[in-house]
């Protein structure tokens, strides 16, 4: 009698290994720490999950900073200088300067072309166009006093800030 392998089912049931885990450890202190354990693991499975539903780069939510990216840590201060420039300049709060900084580098689309180009310009060349659409004459600030001299930023279009409930959201408001 010959056994075929298993369907490979990459679907995996987290409520199901969740149940098993718990009821099938004959060790009341394994079983214990397996109640306490398992079910964290299972939330942080659920929750990469999500980030890559919502198509963050691989690294989302591993990276044990504020952005959901992977980065050196020259490149992780200067997206830290670009949050400070949104805060600083613009007036949102540090929450949504990094929520919007990840919703826009954060994917996988922009991990594929790679964070290094930003390092080109200043930071507040890259702050800006996560937060500002372009103007009717396709203009964007770009951080330079005198080039963006002539523009009003009290009426230069806002982009809106992604959803509350995406993974971009890391920080507290």
């Amino acid at each position: 009698m010959t056994s075929e392998p298993a369907p490979r089912d990459d679907h995996l049931d987290l409520d199901a290994i969740e149940e098993l885990c718990v009821a099938s450890t004959p060790d009341p202190v394994l079983a214990a720490t397996a109640r306490e354990t398992v079910p964290l693991l299972v939330a942080e499975v659920r929750r990469l999950r999500w980030l890559v539903s919502f198509g963050a780069c691989d690294t989302a939510g591993t990276t044990g900073t504020e952005f959901v990216l992977a980065l050196d840590e020259e490149m992780l201060a200067y997206f830290r200088e670009m949050a400070d420039v949104l805060v600083e300049r613009v007036g949102i709060s540090r929450a949504e300067a990094v929520a919007r900084i990840n919703a826009v580098y954060g994917t996988r689309e922009s991990v594929s072309w790679g964070v290094g180009l930003l390092g080109h310009e200043l930071p507040e060349y890259w702050a800006y166009g996560v937060y500002y659409g372009p103007d009717d004459r396709h203009r964007l600030p770009i951080g330079d006093p005198d080039a963006d001299a002539d523009i009003d930023f009290s009426t230069h279009p806002v982009r809106p800030a992604p959803p509350k409930d995406s993974p971009f959201w890391t920080l507290e408001e």
